[in-house]
């Protein structure tokens, strides 16, 4: 904690240092005054980044629709659905399994449940439930140790095969029919396609509607940046556990076997870029499900955070390169939500020259911003499991451009509340139903 103070204490002088703030004293008092020359050109530079995430949705779309590579029938001959639970959501985990068997797939198919000791593993729509035996050791933690077992039990039966892929998922989370389909017949090492709260989105209690709409911004990194940095240039930005499929060479070359207690998809899928794997991308659903308190989303916030801390910190977890790519994408949220503030602030007192094309620039961002967040809470409230009618999504899409303010201050505190509370050093588990355990 005592860390984590001084840190941010820093970067809150940094932050004064870089926006010029300064107190003046006038006749009616002090007044904070922010900006000096040239300044505004970041400003408008900010300003512009909803627009440049525009073009890289339309860019990762257009790209998608046209490059996608399917694989020619009998590349691949069987499919492994694999859920990877702590065994505490077990009603939950055998909901998903049975809308899973309701798909009626094309490909051959196994899902194995694995999971820890100590639990009731009854999951009778599973083909192999996996117990991680208590002695087992390897260099990761929790549940990239679980699946690091998974990956050997396949290997030993000979499924470490390029013929063989390999679709993770957790205990929260089901993928849509039409996403299993597209993941199986991808012509890709490994890919994955769109996460989206759509599982009870945006529905009480309160605190569960909050995280509903911060996980909207989810759904508009895999729309923006995910399409991109993966579809495309094949070196993602973000990468998501649930939906992940890999051959199983990928998951032989990579293994889950390194330093690690959590992000372990996105080291994964780094590893894997760095090893020449290809990477795919895909516009079809993964239907999540939200945390339901802000504590969970805290919690879970947290884990991300240190994750992805530890990750940059140890160069046997990132690679140097991949370090620097993660932090980059930190820094460049910071720049941009830094800035935007501070243009606002300066708008309202004045301080901000005007410049008529830079402002219309602005205004079109605007739009281009709340026109993707509302895809988003159109794209959440379309579970494939309930449905919803359009005149119900449209006040969803609506709905998440009114709570838009909210959500970005809620990932704002996704940031600084982890940050302040420190490492967790584990994997903490946060419930994934209503009345579920932690």
């Amino acid at each position: 904690m005592p860390a984590a103070i001084a840190v941010l204490a820093l970067a809150g002088v940094l932050a004064w240092l870089a926006l010029g703030a300064r107190i003046v004293s006038q006749p009616g008092g002090l007044r904070l005054e922010l900006g000096w020359p040239g300044m505004q050109y970041l400003v408008y530079a900010a300003w512009l980044v909803p627009l440049i995430e525009l073009l890289l949705l339309a860019v990762g779309q257009l790209y998608y629709r046209r490059r996608f590579r399917v694989a020619p029938p009998g590349k691949f001959s069987g499919l492994i659905i694999q859920i990877t639970t702590t065994g505490r959501e077990q009603d939950r985990v055998n909901e998903v399994i049975s809308q899973l068997r309701g798909y009626r797939l094309s490909m051959p198919c196994e899902i194995w449940v694995v999971t820890e000791p100590g639990q009731d593993n009854y999951y009778p729509g599973a083909d192999i439930v996996l117990t991680v035996p208590p002695n087992f050791t390897a260099q990761s933690e929790r549940k990239a140790r679980a699946l690091e077992y998974s990956r050997r039990v396949r290997a030993h039966y000979g499924l470490d095969r390029r013929d063989i892929k390999i679709l993770f998922n957790d205990d929260d989370v089901a993928p849509t029919r039409g996403y299993v389909e597209t993941a199986f017949a991808a012509d890709y090492d490994i890919c994955e396609g769109i996460t989206s709260p759509r599982t009870e989105y945006a529905v009480r209690p309160f605190g569960h509607f909050l995280a509903s709409h911060a996980d909207d911004m989810r759904t508009h990194n895999c729309l923006v940046y995910c399409s991109v940095f993966q579809g495309l240039l094949g070196q993602p930005l973000h990468v998501h556990g649930e939906g992940l499929t890999v051959t199983g060479t990928a998951e032989r070359m990579v293994t889950w076997d390194w330093p690690a207690f959590a992000s372990e998809d996105l080291i994964f899928g780094r590893k894997a870029a760095r090893a020449g794997l290809r990477w795919g991308w895909f516009h079809e659903y993964a239907e999540l499900t939200s945390p339901w308190t802000l504590r969970d989303f805290i919690t879970q916030r947290r884990r991300w955070l240190w994750g992805d801390i530890h990750g940059i910190r140890h160069r046997e977890v990132l690679s140097g390169p991949a370090a620097m790519t993660i932090t980059g994408k930190y820094l460049i949220s910071i720049f941009t939500m830094m800035f935007s503030l501070a243009g606002l602030y300066m708008r309202l007192t004045g301080e901000l020259p005007r410049s008529p094309i830079e402002m219309d620039c602005a205004r079109l961002s605007v739009l281009a911003w709340t026109g993707v967040i509302f895809a988003c809470g159109w794209i959440g409230s379309g579970s494939s499991v309930t449905g919803a009618s359009d005149d119900s999504r449209l006040l969803s899409g609506v709905l998440a451009i009114l709570m838009l303010p909210v959500s970005a201050l809620m990932t704002i505190a996704g940031l600084v509340v982890p940050l302040l509370l420190g490492n967790p050093h584990t994997f903490e588990v946060i419930r994934k139903t209503r009345g579920g355990a932690r």
